[in-house]
């Protein structure tokens, strides 16, 4: 009986590996750190968001609190349960901390938003105090440490992550969360009980019983407590669970750049298999000769195919295997790194991600087949014959281009332009797809440095105050206006609502319309949703259900939120409010006559700039991968593409050189046509790209609450040059090497 004969094209693989081993260690890094990076950012956020969500049931998290200006009492909190709920005392007291920070402390909870003991132990003594994980890390307090709240010393001794603070919103009406200078923490009953009565916020939380409600049956039974609470005492603050920002915006947040890492994975993987594609090409160019004799001894096109492709799917899955390794292990803890660094959340524990897989080993392979197979039965699809002559055209070929009358070196070039012109297209797009992505890393920090700057020259005020109850003060330099929160009817994003004062000495370029339905609006909301001055604007109460249209009369410079600006008389007509209604005060400094029970909240300079510092912790560490990923990816498209440029033109380059012209004249030739391209692709791509991420840059902004103009700083375009041609440079010194390396008989083998 005989054996089956194997097929000996599969002896070349190894061969063919070691003859560009460079080209192939370098896209297997690719394609190993790409996917990498995307499965460990994949399997990070879904690894925490299991935690995060795990912690409501866990922790036994509030569905909702309020805050009296008195200690309920019991006949109240009859009545409340009788709705079937439980409610828990939650009180805390807001103490400052050396350096003028506040610290929101509480007693140990048991019963409701509990506690995950991160480092350390739980207070056991008067003296001793738990304090929120983030807060110790961004203010460098260790275990052990003393901090000092109004005057008293505490140990810490040890660290949490509070279940109902895993973003540190100070007040819910807070445009950002700060992690820097507002903290939670935790001391024992007896020495909470023994704070003055007038430092203690009488908080209470409630859990629903029925864990089985819809939302429209969580939303009446919060509009239940409320008329409980409206009868029976004074409410100074109600919250309910899918409104505490403090909460919710971390679930809200978590994993809100998931698209992008997936299309900046697909965007890479085409690229890097469209590479493999073109070289593979060239490969199949070169060895034509060899095919046509292998399709006329009987070789089928899908054994050639089969052949051809190997490599590249090899390479491939052996990449995204050790990609995945790389993001279960390095790479996600690099990126849950990051969400620790600005979330205070629990406790997670690593697990499997099927997406993550899907994502960056299936579909890897899927684009890798399906571009190479493209391009490659395209190739092999010709007729043993023209293998055999080696000619692969499918068109009959063209005249050449004729040239002006230009010096012999320019025309040589532009005829080594006009000769390798797809892969040149080819280069042009992949410097357009790098491009983009390094401006990308290049522009964050100064489009954020950019909007602190803007915010604080059109600030209103140096101090925002936001009462819960209409309160006098004596300063006169004290504005009165009036705010409420509205939303964007088709986007639902929360809209707010300013009533000023017609003669107001702090928003005096403002010139409001007469008419009640007439507003002006801030730029960032017309940019946001592409409103022009004299549409209608539908704005809606997310509680009453009210709906509310005006009419944009003008714009008003105001980045600092997506803001609708009107008259106090409209404001209360529109509203229904009395001709004395207030809801807070502009000053240009701290009023100190208003006692702290009926301010809701405080903007100041930093509350309108926290955004953009929260988004610079955010981005801080990724834009420096984003930005050496963009150069890596540039390089490896120019040298393999250039490269491959040089490999079609080693007959003319080894005719060349027996003409006479040594290596350095040759590269001059060759490597600076190649230099042309990479400019002038550069060049164009700039502009190109500058628009692409404005599109992208709207989507992006879309996702989020808010708005950041977007703004590109010059010097970032004669940067991007820079590091473009300066990359060149250094691959044009490995290509003169090549040159150095093709042989003079490499013209003499394939004459005919």
């Amino acid at each position: 009986m005989s054996k089956k004969v194997k097929n000996p094209m599969g002896k070349r693989l190894p061969r063919e590996l070691r003859h560009d081993l460079g080209k192939y260690i370098v896209i297997f890094l690719f394609i190993a750190m790409t996917t990498g990076l995307v499965s460990g950012f994949l399997v990070a956020n879904s690894s925490v968001r299991y935690a995060y969500d795990e912690s409501f049931e866990k922790y036994n998290v509030e569905d909702g609190h309020f805050t009296l200006a008195m200690p309920a009492s019991d006949e109240l909190i009859e009545k409340l349960e009788k709705e079937d709920i439980t409610v828990y005392e939650n009180f805390y007291s807001d103490k400052e901390i050396d350096g003028g920070n506040t610290v929101r402390v509480y007693k140990i909870r048991e019963g409701v938003n509990r506690a995950d003991l991160m480092e350390g132990e739980l207070p056991k003594t008067y003296q001793q105090i738990v304090i929120d994980r983030l807060y110790a890390e961004k203010n460098g307090i260790s275990v052990g440490d003393t901090i000092k709240l109004d005057g008293k010393n505490y140990t810490v001794s040890g660290f949490v992550a509070l279940s109902d603070y895993s973003a540190l919103f100070k007040n819910n009406t807070d445009m950002m969360f700060d992690a820097s200078n507002f903290c939670v923490a935790l001391v024992i009953a007896q020495e909470f009980n023994s704070y003055p009565y007038g430092d203690v916020n009488y908080c209470y939380a409630w859990t629903n019983n029925d864990k089985n409600l819809t939302d429209d049956e969580i939303n009446d039974k919060a509009d239940d407590i409320t008329d409980i609470l409206a009868a029976n005492t004074i409410i100074t603050d109600f919250v309910k669970q899918s409104d505490n920002q403090a909460i919710m915006f971390t679930g809200e947040d978590m994993g809100s750049d998931k698209m992008m890492m997936i299309v900046l994975l697909f965007v890479v993987m085409v690229i890097l298999a469209f590479i493999f594609a073109v070289t593979t090409s060239n490969t199949i160019e070169q060895e034509s000769a060899v095919i046509g004799t292998l399709r006329a001894s009987g070789y089928t096109k899908g054994e050639l195919l089969r052949h051809y492709m190997a490599l590249p799917i090899i390479v491939s899955m052996a990449a995204a295997v050790v990609g995945n390794i790389l993001g279960y292990t390095v790479f996600k803890d690099f990126v849950v790194d990051m969400l620790y660094d600005n979330y205070s959340l629990t406790a997670y524990q690593t697990r499997w991600n099927p997406e993550a897989f899907l994502l960056t080993t299936v579909m890897p392979l899927v684009i890798m087949l399906a571009v190479n197979g493209f391009v490659l039965i395209r190739r092999l699809s010709l007729s043993p014959l023209k293998f055999l002559r080696r000619d692969l055209s499918r068109k009959a070929k063209k005249k050449a281009v004729r040239l002006p009358n230009i010096p012999f070196i320019s025309r040589f070039r532009l005829r080594v332009i006009f000769q390798n012109m797809p892969s040149y297209i080819t280069l042009f797009i992949g410097i357009l797809l790098a491009n983009i992505l390094l401006l990308f890393g290049m522009m964050m920090t100064p489009l954020l440095d950019n909007f602190k700057v803007t915010v604080l020259d059109s600030k209103i005020a140096g101090y925002q105050y936001i009462l819960k109850a209409p309160v006098s003060t004596s300063d006169s330099d004290a504005e009165k206006y009036c705010v409420t929160s509205l939303n964007d009817k088709p986007s639902d994003e929360e809209i707010t609502v300013y009533g000023i004062s017609g003669h107001s000495e702090y928003l005096t370029e403002l010139e409001l319309p007469d008419k009640a339905d007439e507003v002006i609006v801030s730029e960032g909301y017309l940019e946001k949703y592409g409103y022009l001055i004299g549409d209608t604007v539908t704005l809606k109460d997310k509680y009453s259900g009210d709906e509310y249209e005006f009419r944009i009369a003008d714009s008003f410079n105001y980045p600092a939120a997506l803001a609708v600006f009107m008259s106090d008389d409209s404001f209360k007509d529109v509203f229904d409010k009395d001709d004395d209604y207030f809801t807070g005060y502009f000053s240009d400094k701290k009023l100190t006559d208003i006692d702290n029970m009926y301010i809701a909240s405080t903007i100041t300079e930093h509350d309108l700039v926290a955004v953009a510092n929260q988004l610079t912790d955010s981005f801080g560490s990724m834009l420096g991968i984003v930005n050496v990923f963009s150069v890596l990816l540039y390089m490896l498209i120019v040298y393999m593409l250039s490269k491959l440029v040089l490999e079609k033109n080693a007959a003319s380059i080894s005719m060349v050189k027996i003409l006479g012209y040594n290596s350095g004249e040759i590269g001059k030739l060759y490597i600076t046509s190649t230099a042309w391209v990479v400019v002038i692709a550069l060049l164009i791509s700039l502009p190109v790209s500058y628009y692409a991420m404005k599109w992208l840059y709207s989507i992006f902004m879309m996702r989020m609450t808010g708005w950041l103009t977007y703004y590109v700083e010059p010097i970032i375009f004669v940067r991007m040059f820079v590091i473009g041609v300066v990359s060149y440079f250094f691959i044009s010194l490995l290509h003169y090497r090549k040159i150095k390396k093709i042989p003079m008989e490499k013209a003499l083998k394939n004459v005919e």
